[in-house]
């Protein structure tokens, strides 16, 4: 939380108090008492003993929007913002302090990073605020928003560039075989755009990675789906459809339909929790008949900023039940990522991630197994104007296998330009 939005706050419960402890002067002597108590824990920053204590008076008696408003004061310091969203809403079915609670309830959309609840709630501070010192801070806060975005706003995110890869078969070299240990550069170009109109959001994505000498392994994809989002107490909620197709070679191998659901929930501190679960219909083509089947997907991940510091950690897990034991696989991955913002310029990033595959039997000769894959990654950007930057990252990759051919080494390393609106 920035700290002036801290004093912001703290200056107008401490105004709130002195204007409650006039109203409570017929409360029971207990109760004033655990609420001067409460007061000198909030003074000192201790938000979650000052909170029980406000609790407490009110148990003992103290009833009103002030308490609610100091109940809630001390939960949205504390962290606890759906406890601090429920107390304001209560709060502001009290028009004499509506406008403060619209205020209070702003801040809390913010530290759930719905700028547009924020706004909402702002705006109305703002409109039915007596206070010009309450009007002055929800303005201000209006002006530290993002601009709104036009209804039917497009944002996007491209990349292009080069690389090498050591083994673009993700094959053994010590087999002999068609694409065994072969190296190649190649070039790659990524675009994913999105249309958003209230709530609703149009997604499309298209990718080509091309082997200057490998063709038969240069990839392309296409997708595009829609997805509807919505609010449920402190939680933020997507549901979407999307559609496929994936290609090798310059051949169509998979297409897919899919529908996911998607959730996030944001922390005091600069934190979110996202999960998500997604199912798909896969039908293979050509060689790849034997992948048609269904695929379900799931992740749970939780990011972090600290002053210049980024982090995240994440597990995955994937299912495929496919008709031909061959594509069938089961993994689960752990992973996390750091970024360190060392200049407005520079920054470098690193990340490394566990999984775990297990694929089943192809005949009655052979038995399942499950392979353990290591992947580390190390990177660094170059800010080139506002909304681009030069990214440069080098990966390693080690599969461990008991079967000859899945045990491999890989080496990439790329270049390329990002831009994003």
């Amino acid at each position: 939380m920035k700290p002036r939005r801290l004093a912001a706050l703290i200056a107008l419960t401490t105004f709130t108090l002195f204007g409650a402890s006039q109203s409570w002067a017929t409360s029971n002597a207990e109760a004033l008492a655990v609420f001067a108590e409460a007061q000198a824990a909030f003074d000192a920053e201790d938000f979650s003993r000052a909170r029980a204590l406000f609790e407490r008076a009110q148990a003992y008696g103290m009833e009103g929007p002030a308490i609610h408003y100091n109940i809630g004061a001390a939960s949205y310091l504390g962290g606890d913002l759906p406890r601090a969203e429920k107390e304001f809403r209560e709060v502001a079915n009290t028009p004499s302090m509506a406008a403060l609670a619209y205020y209070n309830l702003g801040l809390v959309a913010v530290d759930r990073r719905d700028a547009h609840d924020a706004r909402d709630w702002f705006e109305r501070a703002v409109q039915e605020s007596p206070d010009h010192r309450l009007t002055e801070l929800a303005s201000r806060r209006l002006a530290e928003l993002p601009e709104q975005r036009a209804p039917g706003s497009w944002n996007y995110y491209t990349r292009g560039g080069i690389g090498y890869d050591d083994n673009v078969a993700l094959r053994s070299s010590s087999l002999d075989s068609a694409g065994s240990g072969n190296a190649d550069s190649y070039g790659e170009l990524l675009f994913a755009g999105s249309y958003s109109f209230g709530r609703w959001r149009v997604d499309t994505a298209a990718a080509a990675l091309e082997y200057m000498k490998q063709h038969d392994y240069s990839q392309s994809s296409f997708s595009l789906g829609a997805s509807r989002g919505f609010l449920l107490e402190s939680w933020y909620f997507e549901v979407g459809a999307y559609g496929a197709q994936l290609s090798l070679g310059g051949e169509v191998f998979e297409r897919n339909v899919a529908a996911g659901l998607q959730a996030s929930h944001s922390f005091y501190g600069g934190s979110r929790l996202r999960a998500l679960v997604r199912a798909a219909s896969v039908q293979g083509k050509g060689d790849f008949e034997g992948l048609t089947g269904r695929r379900t997907e799931f992740g749970l991940f939780y990011d972090k900023s600290w002053r210049a510091w980024n982090f995240g950690a994440h597990t995955r897990a994937e299912l495929d039940d496919s008709e031909d034991p061959i594509f069938e696989t089961r993994w689960f991955q752990v992973g996390g990522e750091a970024r360190y913002a060392f200049s407005p310029l520079w920054g470098f990033m690193a990340s490394a991630a566990l999984r775990r595959i297990g694929h089943a039997a192809p005949d009655d000769t052979q038995d399942d197994w499950n392979d353990n894959r290591a992947t580390l990654q190390l990177g660094v950007t170059r800010a080139l104007w506002k909304q681009a930057q030069l990214f440069v990252r080098l990966e390693h990759e080690r599969n461990q296998s008991p079967v000859a051919g899945y045990d491999y080494d890989r080496n990439w390393i790329a270049a390329s330009v990002e831009t994003w609106k």
